[in-house]
């Protein structure tokens, strides 16, 4: 059982002072490290929610598991210092609007599983889109780490307008859902509609191509369509609550209106991959057609997994060692890049599974480019996700494909097909 450690603390900004500035769409700082899990053991989880025209909560969550318990002396209790920090700004300004620091004691130790919750209340204005920057500093272990989010006051209807909650009043900050279970959702106060609706979507999407094959064609697209919808109302607590039975995706908004909160149910433990069967559908990328159709047609699917990586690594420690990066991969995919659909099942996961991290990572306002190799060197990789406009999600991005990855991914499939970590 997880516990939940509540540290409130309201910080109202005093004043507000605005200024413009240029749009800033690119950026020439390698930002590879956002893809490595690992890399910094304190990574908190954050949200915002616009609770009405004039104020916005921003929560943080920090495993405690990531942080380090120390005694002062032999006689006294183990605790962890943590020093939180933020500062914000108008959207793609560098006039510094408000921050604020935050030092606070946890006492436990790093055996205990529950989280420490927080919330900044800041003084934000509709119509306008702010960033805040957040420094997390692990005092005890002299780490910490930097951390931004937008803050979109533009529309009233947003996601950043709704605050998804478990049976038990927690905050969930990823929307991941779990069969037969109840949510909460709370919505903005200045949100005055009445009748909303919530569209089910199965989320049995195909997988991504490899990097070589053409772009899908018009005719090839699928049909974004809703398996049913239901009405919602909101109660007098500005909260409804809804029963999850099948998985897929659950997108709500007012009637009228096309956009608002997705919530998502995958498969049980999402994003991490735990059984047999969950472990099959990803291997369709390393796999041949016949091979697939044995791991799914399979009256054992666990030794049909075992068998097949044994038999492409030829030991069981080998075995081992392939499993544990291969499905550290496919969780990492999830957790980074899951939109309407599974992350290891979209373009950048698949080349995130069969390639790895990339050496080199360049963010811009709408597209993505992948290095892998050094930098301007006529032998390396490069891969470009361009961003794609989708309502209920901002992190659908898709691959711009060419037949000059086909020697690459070959040489990639068939190291992992010889019992080598690509």
């Amino acid at each position: 059982m997880k516990k939940i450690t509540n540290i409130i603390f309201i910080l109202f900004l005093l004043g507000m002072f605005f200024s413009c500035s240029s749009s800033q769409n690119t950026t020439n700082r390698n930002v590879a490290g956002i893809y490595m899990p690992g890399i910094n053991l304190l990574d908190p989880d954050m949200l915002a929610f616009h609770t009405n025209d004039t104020l916005t909560e921003f929560h943080f969550r920090i495993n405690s598991a990531n942080i380090l318990y120390t005694k002062k002396r032999e006689d006294s209790t183990f605790s962890a210092n943590v020093r939180v920090t933020y500062e914000l700004y108008e959207l793609d300004s560098k006039t510094l609007l408000d921050s604020a620091s935050l030092n606070f004691v946890d006492y436990g130790n790093n055996k205990e599983k529950k989280f420490l919750d927080g919330v900044f209340m800041l003084n934000t204005l509709f119509g306008k889109i702010y960033t805040i920057k957040v420094t997390f500093n692990d005092l005890n272990r002299d780490q910490y780490i930097k951390k931004s989010l937008k803050l979109d006051k533009s529309s009233i209807y947003n996601a950043q307008n709704y605050l998804v909650l478990d049976d038990k009043q927690n905050i969930i900050f990823k929307n991941y859902l779990k069969n037969n279970t109840t949510f909460y959702l709370k919505k903005n106060e200045s949100i005055t509609d009445t009748t909303f609706v919530l569209k089910y979507y199965k989320s049995d999407f195909p997988i991504a191509k490899p990097p070589f094959s053409s772009n899908e064609t018009p005719e090839e697209k699928m049909a974004f369509s809703p398996e049913f919808t239901e009405e919602l109302a909101f109660d007098s607590l500005q909260q409804l609550s809804y029963e999850v039975t099948e998985n897929g995706l659950y997108f709500i908004h007012p009637e009228g209106q096309s956009i608002g909160p997705t919530l998502f149910n995958f498969q049980d433990n999402f994003p991490e991959v735990k059984t047999a069967e969950n472990m099959i559908p990803p291997m369709r990328y390393i796999t041949t057609s016949k091979e697939f159709e044995l791991l799914l047609s399979a009256e054992y699917p666990k030794a049909e997994v075992d068998k097949f990586w044994k038999d492409v690594a030829g030991s069981n420690d080998r075995a081992r060692t392939l499993i544990r990066e291969y499905f550290k991969r496919v969780e990492s995919a999830n957790n980074y890049f899951t939109s309407y659909m599974e992350g290891w099942k979209s373009d950048r996961g698949i080349i995130y599974i069969v390639f790895g991290v990339p050496n080199v990572v360049y963010k811009h306002k709408n597209y993505e480019n992948w290095i892998y190799g050094e930098e301007n060197n006529m032998m390396s990789l490069s891969f470009v996700f361009h961003k794609v406009d989708n309502p209920i999600t901002d992190n659908d991005f898709v691959l711009s494909r060419s037949p000059v990855f086909k020697n690459n991914w070959f040489r990639a499939v068939d190291s992992w097909r010889s019992g080598r970590i690509y």
